[in-house]
């Protein structure tokens, strides 16, 4: 941990009404603050940490980083800066320069969070692991978990998250990654860039900490990273790509792929070495993990450690982790299966969704509960339009929609009150104004004990109230 007077030296702040203190965690929220934490106020939107300096310190709170003009003697070690989001900042990477450890920096528009449990739990099969809980990959949520990283660790894993141009450079210099790895570019937070070329240029930024020579990992069936504008976006460090059933250009290639339904995935994993074959022996994975999507995330986490010198047998291990929550987790109820897949969305997110449902086989009937694509810019009603087809394909049954957006993909195919020659074999729509009329559809609607329901949408449209629904209530 720092100390308060690291934590001065840091920031170059002003510390005021020093008492004796050792300082036992960091908390960035006068809520969670427990005794013998550090209170780091932010700026909000709707507050401001400041205004909850009585409440932080009434918690137990050692001591504070504030504005430099706020100075009130009530309070002891106030640490006062000219900026407070700088500030904390710069004590997280003044931390970061104490550890001489591999740091593992994830960026990407999909599986950030899944690849980083599969390389976390590969790692701790050889020593300690760091790792940034759930999504912790933001401006305030990777400081903090850096903070918070024991000086004991062997391994540091973390997420960064992109949500506005400079994000990710922002944190790259912060946590300076010894290894990087881009697990693809999608149409996500499309609002805040002009398209999907800026948005690439931005997450290459992951580079930005990165030493000359340091590797990163790339996955190589993603648009905008193979080729050409891989070799314009990185820099001084050193490409490695991996590629599911690729071409020989690749470093890592996953082949004799079985989707195994709700039991997991397996697949082999072998290595093309520059400037010679592929090796004989391939390693066979097994994972838990759910789709073709995941075959992605767990070949990718099983890469970087294979980079990293990890040994086989602790790579096989490590890639057996179960389904994350609310990340294609398989949760059974009196009707059948849910696939609760409710963390978020974009269009190829539910693409890759929707090709797991393609693969079960189910006597029940296959149903799409699906929830607005949130951030999407103003593309965001064709881009709903454009999954049709993926419905289609997906031999999905019956789709049910609930937002202002989907309403347009439900539009694009038959309802299901509406008699229609054509097409009478494939999927039918229904959209719902509100939640609650969606869920007493479902509670009147499902028959049987074998159905599978796909439930997805964007953090904000909270389909995870659907899923806890169906497990309540079940279908009596």
């Amino acid at each position: 941990m720092l100390s308060l007077s690291e934590i001065a030296e840091a920031t170059g702040g002003d510390w005021r009404n020093r008492e004796e203190a050792e300082i036992n965690g960091f908390s960035i929220d006068s809520r969670t603050v427990s005794p013998g934490d550090f209170f780091i106020t932010l700026p909000g939107d709707t507050t401001d940490g400041e205004a909850h300096l009585d409440e932080g310190f009434d918690r137990g709170a050692v001591g504070a980083l504030v504005g430099f003009k706020l100075d009130d003697p009530a309070f002891p070690n106030l640490i006062g800066v000219d900026d407070r989001e700088s500030g904390f900042l710069k004590m997280a990477s003044y931390y970061r320069s104490r550890f001489s450890v591999p740091i593992v920096g994830i960026t990407g528009s999909w599986g950030k969070t899944t690849t980083k449990e599969v390389i976390a739990s590969i790692l701790s099969r050889t020593g300690t692991i760091h790792k940034s809980p759930g999504n912790f990959n933001t401006e305030y949520g990777l400081p903090l978990s850096l903070l918070r990283m024991n000086e004991e660790t062997d391994f540091g894993v973390f997420e960064l998250g992109l949500q506005y141009p400079g994000d990710i450079e922002v944190l790259s210099q912060v946590l300076k990654p010894t290894v990087g790895l881009i697990t693809g570019i999608g149409r996500v937070h499309l609002k805040n860039f002009d398209g999907r070329e800026q948005l690439a240029r931005e997450k290459f930024r992951l580079t930005e900490g990165m030493e000359e020579g340091a590797t990163v990992l790339l996955n190589g069936d993603s648009d905008f990273v193979g080729g050409d504008f891989m070799k314009v976006g990185l820099g001084e460090v050193k490409p490695v790509l991996y590629s599911v059933e690729g071409s020989a250009e690749v470093r890592y290639n996953a082949g004799d792929i079985e989707l195994d339904g709700l039991n997991g995935i397996s697949f082999s994993l072998a290595t093309e070495w520059r400037g010679g074959p592929r090796t004989e022996k391939a390693i066979r994975l097994h994972s838990s993990l759910l789709s073709r999507a995941n075959v992605y995330n767990a070949l990718a986490g099983a890469s970087l450690a294979l980079e990293m010198g990890i040994e086989e047998d602790k790579i096989k291990d490590g890639v057996k982790v179960d389904p994350l929550s609310q990340r294609l987790e398989p949760i059974q109820f009196t009707g059948g299966s849910i696939i609760n897949d409710t963390y978020n969305a974009n269009p190829s997110a539910v693409r890759n969704a929707l090709h797991l449902l393609a693969d079960l086989d189910t006597s029940g009937k296959k149903i799409l509960v699906l929830g607005d694509m949130l951030e999407l810019g103003p593309r965001s009603s064709q881009l709903h339009r454009e999954l049709a087809p993926d419905v289609r394909n997906s031999g999905t049954d019956l789709l049910l929609g609930f937002g202002r957006n989907v309403k347009f993909l439900c539009d694009e195919l038959p309802a299901v009150d509406e008699e229609v020659e054509r097409d009478e074999t494939g999927p039918k729509a229904r959209w719902f104004r509100g939640k609650g009329e969606l869920q007493e559809y479902l509670r009147e609607n499902i028959e049987g004990d074998d159905n599978v329901i796909l439930v997805k949408g964007s953090r904000g449209m909270r389909m995870e109230e659907v899923v806890d629904y169906l497990t309540e209530s079940g279908t009596e």
